[in-house]
């Protein structure tokens, strides 16, 4: 029975890394019959019915799995994160802070809490989890870009703009950090380096209409009408694919 049991849970494995979700959750489901408190087969249940996009029962999945290892700070978390996917923002943090309640250090609990907190406007609470992240991991790139959208939101584009640089000092092909600091850069009167920061997410993704609007009345601004017309006429072409 161990075995049988072993192997339905290593070839779900194997399928989910082969994107087979629906066989990988046929395996699943037979090593969870035979074993009923399996917990890794309940979460590896969970991720693949979360790339079905079946969220629903994925947070039943994520439930049990809470069930069988109550004292585990991953497990609160990724239930967090399923709430977050679902809109679920409020039960997400409360996940989120079990995560941290149970591991004080997991720098990805503040990191997602502080997201949580700024989808609800809620950004001075945002900055404090987000600050918390980065003492713990002062070299996540994506809770330094975290930390810039909340500074901009909340209307502080100075400390907004150092935080995407800290990000693309990280990671200086961070495309979404050299997005955002466009956007500031531009806000502040900053046109010049708002366009040479759109160029710079435009050679790591071209394929965003977003980025080339943008970059299109930057070049308005700056009286480069022609250059702002093609931009506009790309913009144009990729919202049409």
């Amino acid at each position: 029975m161990r075995n049988n049991v072993m192997s339905s849970y290593a070839k779900g494995v194997a399928l989910i890394i082969l994107d087979r979700y629906e066989d990988a959750l046929n395996e699943l489901n037979l090593a969870i019959q035979s074993q009923p408190d399996f917990a890794d087969a309940w979460s590896m249940r969970a991720v693949a019915l979360i790339m079905l996009g079946r969220n629903e029962e994925a947070l039943q999945a994520y439930e049990k799995v809470t069930q069988l290892r109550p004292d585990d700070p991953d497990v609160w978390r990724e239930y967090g994160e399923v709430h977050e996917a679902l809109g679920n923002h409020e039960k997400a943090i409360a996940n989120y802070e079990k995560a941290i309640e149970l591991s004080p250090m997991d720098a990805r609990s503040w990191l997602d809490k502080g997201s949580a907190l700024m989808i609800l406007g809620k950004y001075d609470e945002a900055i404090k989890c987000l600050d918390e992240s980065i003492k713990i991991d002062p070299n996540s790139e994506e809770a330094w870009r975290d930390l810039g959208c909340a500074y901009d939101l909340s209307g502080d584009y100075e400390k907004a703009l150092k935080s995407y640089d800290k990000a693309i000092e990280l990671d200086p092909n961070y495309y979404s950090a050299w997005k955002d600091r466009g956007y500031i850069l531009d806000i502040l009167g900053r046109h010049n380096e708002a366009l040479e920061s759109f160029d710079k997410a435009i050679q790591i993704n071209p394929n965003d209409a977003d980025i080339w609007h943008n970059r299109g009345l930057v070049l308005i601004t700056l009286g480069k009408h022609k250059e702002a017309l093609e931009s506009f006429e790309k913009a144009d072409k990729l919202k049409q694919r």
